[in-house]
């Protein structure tokens, strides 16, 4: 997998969640995924087509979920994903993040796009069938001050 195209989703995600957030994330170590592919108990995947298919799947503990939807809502207490309004909240994060990917390769001259994302919660690997598919899975935590990370799974073959 070429590095630019993990960068792509770095520099997306960073920029997001310093506009929606009001916090860039520093990069963890990056490191490869093997399958059986493996999540977290919160997933929002998103599948990406055009001048290359693959999918992207964004990975978080619940707690982490819940203090991104937090900020997002200008700091209204979030105690749950279960609820609609963060349900809904976390998928567009996932959406705004994927569409500055999308942004990002266009100014490369690679035109992509992508599809609505698919919330899940407990996923197992038969809910990623792309991840079979691929040599290897980039992971690249992004952590936050308080120390909850927001895993960048990026699957492209």
């Amino acid at each position: 997998m070429d590095a630019s195209y993990v960068n792509a989703f770095v520099q997306g995600a960073q920029r997001v969640f310093a506009s929606v957030c009001q916090e860039t994330p520093t990069v963890g170590k990056i490191f490869v995924k093997t399958n059986p592919y493996t999540t977290s108990p919160v997933t929002v995947s998103v599948s990406i087509i055009g001048a290359f298919e693959g999918d992207v799947v964004y990975n978080m503990q619940e707690a982490t979920g819940c203090a991104i939807v937090s900020r997002m809502m200008m700091g209204m207490p979030v105690p749950t994903l279960q609820d609609d309004m963060a349900k809904s909240a976390l998928s567009e994060l996932a959406n705004i993040v994927s569409g500055n990917v999308a942004t990002i390769f266009a100014g490369k001259e690679i035109v992509v796009d992508i599809k609505p994302p698919q919330l899940r919660f407990d996923a197992t690997a038969a809910d990623f069938p792309v991840a079979e598919k691929v040599a290897k899975i980039v992971c690249v935590p992004l952590v936050f001050a308080d120390g909850s990370i927001f895993e960048v799974d990026v699957m492209i073959p």
